[in-house]
């Protein structure tokens, strides 16, 4: 009987232990726990960095190879500013150290370099390129691609003396693409060039239908208010000397900024304008070109049979 109570007590004892055991984490599933802890805190912490930037490595190189593309259509060549070294532009500025000495838009806004587009200034510039113009004057045209309350705004200098002030730039390639790579959608250049080759066939539209459609592409208000005034006219530049000689043309009142120039090349057309920045004089001012396939053009304004109505109706309202 001594024997047998002995032995429950035993058994008792280790059934205790064995449950005093199951009640302890172990030692690696408590380092495994950690662990995950800190993995997790971490990609929280990474997540947390990478959302509070508006621009990158990505795309800048994009901005990069957009430039790149895009200059050589205006006859231009630009200097990147490379993050170290100012830029030094004909007139004798040097940026990004000289933004405290110029305005934006005539005021005294602050401009600084702030490479994730979040900055203290109130324009946080990313991204700075310089053209200097050929010849004796101080020709310059200097872009800085900021973000403006976190929204993106490609800014110009052009100025030759007196305080240089940046304004937004009047050129829709520079400014949409700019705003396309800065919210993600990418630089639409490539995807306008691989329309333009996939094209094989000449569209059987005329001249004067081209220059509709060109003009819808670039100012459609304004087109669509002279032509409703009468006062709006299609022509061929006949000179026998200058950039746009050869080119058909619309315009309004025949100021040199109120023309659009388009030259049908095969199944691409190319556009000029006379155009100025900042504080030029219309004589100063100088062509802007771009050149978009004609398929493009259609698909966006003569793709069906409302559109086309549309569209002829106005080709008879333009006056020759």
């Amino acid at each position: 009987m001594k024997h047998k109570s002995l032995y429950l007590i035993g058994s008792v004892a280790m059934l205790s232990l064995m449950l005093a055991g199951c009640g302890k984490s172990s030692p690696t599933n408590h380092s495994m726990q950690s662990q995950s802890n800190s993995t997790t805190q971490t990609t929280g912490k990474n997540s947390s960095i990478q959302s509070s930037q508006l621009w990158d490595k990505s795309k800048d190189q994009q901005l990069s190879d957009f430039i790149n593309q895009w200059a050589p259509t205006m006859g231009q060549s630009y200097t990147k500013y490379d993050g170290h070294t100012d830029i030094r532009t004909k007139s004798g500025m040097h940026y990004p150290s000289d933004f405290d000495q110029t305005t934006v838009n005539g005021t005294h806004d602050s401009m600084g370099w702030a490479p994730s587009g979040k900055g203290s200034y109130d324009y946080n510039v990313v991204a700075l390129y310089n053209y200097d113009r050929p010849g004796g004057a101080a020709g310059h045209i200097t872009y800085a691609f900021a973000f403006h309350d976190g929204q993106p705004v490609a800014l110009v200098d052009q100025s030759t003396n007196g305080t240089a002030n940046w304004t937004p730039t009047k050129n829709a390639d520079v400014s949409s693409n700019f705003a396309r790579i800065a919210n993600g959608s990418g630089s639409s250049t490539k995807s306008q060039s691989s329309s333009s080759n996939s094209n094989s066939q000449s569209s059987s539209v005329d001249d004067k239908t081209v220059g509709v459609l060109v003009a819808l592409l670039q100012n459609p208000n304004w087109f669509k208010e002279y032509l409703n005034s009468g006062d709006m006219h299609y022509g061929a530049n006949s000179d026998n000397s200058g950039e746009v000689n050869g080119y058909s043309y619309v315009t309004s009142n025949g100021d040199p900024e109120s023309y659009i120039y388009f030259k049908r090349n095969g199944d691409n057309v190319t556009i000029k304008q006379w155009t100025t920045e900042g504080d030029e004089s219309v004589a100063d001012g100088h062509f802007e070109s771009r050149t978009v396939s004609l398929k493009r053009l259609e698909n966006d304004y003569y793709s069906n049979a409302s559109k086309r109505a549309e569209v002829n109706g106005y080709v008879s309202k333009l006056k020759q």
